[in-house]
């Protein structure tokens, strides 16, 4: 039996989910980021690789043809490096400006949606131990990621060993070759490798990517005795509730009885029901059942009509539909108006008042 209370048999909560979520984790794969920034880094050389090797290209050139007229003391070295710079800057900054933006919507999608947390960057001196990173290391997570790297790398090695197989006949044509068809045919042969490469790890990162939701929701699974305890901590203790709930109703109880001395008459069936009722020409337009109640509550309502000399009326047909049908602070419906007025009528009579 402690075996099986101990045992992570449940799916996690929608609380145990948001909670994880808040301290930064949720099921990623970091292939899926490496694949989409390469899928995109070659889209994007397809498109505007020439035009950035181009301006590469007079970047050198500029920089060579004045390479003679150079004179190197540290201003001109200084204006050289910090022009260099820009000009680069200025030249790779679609390229690596389009990469940040794929990064950054690679993360949006597998944490499906905008993710901040300081959790996972947050000092734990716990990780500091030796002996708990060799556990990890040593344990199902190393082992899998050892596995991982394993097939990744000879699923790769392989794809480029098939590549280069299959182009060794292009060396004789190489050798014959001018340097602008060399580039050309190499440039062809590179693109080819990329794309085998690319769909290689698109493969093993649609296979990580199903394993990290797996692996994710498998840690994340809880024992029957913390699904309990998480609900009694959203729902509150049982008999905490219950507590709260006897206490609202003895207050509401005290103020209901509070309000009986306000009442003309209390229509009783005789024992076991009381209702109140009031009617103040002047506020209420019509009678109003200001406190009712069964048994015990009854009674109660009964003694307190005593001790300040309010009529107490059986009537057991009009107590029971009272009791039934009208809350308390309502009106007294007009199908029960004829009922009511006789029974005010009987006690005006009594104390000498007119209805």
């Amino acid at each position: 039996m402690a075996d099986d209370k101990e045992s992570k048999t449940e799916e996690p909560t929608a609380k145990k989910l948001e909670d994880t979520r808040k301290k930064g984790r949720t099921a990623k794969s970091q292939e899926i980021n490496t694949v989409l920034v390469l899928l995109v880094s070659v889209v994007f050389f397809m498109f505007l690789g020439m035009h950035t090797i181009r301006n590469l290209l007079m970047l050198w050139h500029d920089y060579f043809s004045i390479s003679s007229e150079f004179h190197l003391t540290s201003e001109s070295t200084q204006f050289l490096l910090k022009n260099t710079f820009a000009q680069l800057f200025f030249v790779t900054m679609p390229f690596m400006g389009v990469l940040a933006l794929v990064g950054v919507a690679s993360n949006y999608w597998q944490n499906d949606g905008w993710l901040f947390s300081w959790d996972p960057i947050s000092p734990k001196f716990n990780k500091l131990n030796p002996l708990q990173g060799f556990k990890k290391f040593l344990g199902k997570e190393g082992a899998m990621n050892l596995l991982k790297s394993l097939g990744k790398l000879s699923l790769i090695g392989t794809a480029v060993y098939l590549a280069f197989d299959d182009e060794m006949e292009l060396i004789p044509v190489l050798l014959e070759s001018t340097i602008v068809q060399m580039l050309q045919i190499l440039g062809w042969e590179t693109f080819d490798l990329v794309m085998k490469v690319l769909l290689v790890m698109t493969i093993i990162a649609l296979i990580d990517y199903i394993y990290q939701k797996y692996a994710f929701m498998e840690s994340l699974k809880m024992t029957k005795q913390e699904v309990k305890d998480e609900r009694k901590n959203i729902d509150g203790d049982p008999f905490i509730k219950s507590r709260i709930k006897q206490k609202q109703f003895e207050m509401f109880r005290n103020r209901m009885m509070g309000k009986v001395p306000e009442a003309e008459v209390i229509i009783t069936n005789p024992t076991h029901l009381s209702i109140a009722l009031r009617y103040n020409r002047l506020t209420d337009p019509a009678p109003v059942v200001i406190a009712k109640g069964a048994g015990y509550v009854a009674l109660k309502i009964r003694e307190i009509a005593k001790e300040h000399d309010i009529p107490v009326v059986e009537d057991k047909p009009l107590a029971r539909t009272l009791y039934k049908s009208v809350d308390i602070g309502d009106l007294v419906p007009e199908t029960l108006y004829k009922a009511v007025a006789e029974t005010l009528a009987y006690v005006y009579k009594l104390k000498g008042k007119a209805l």
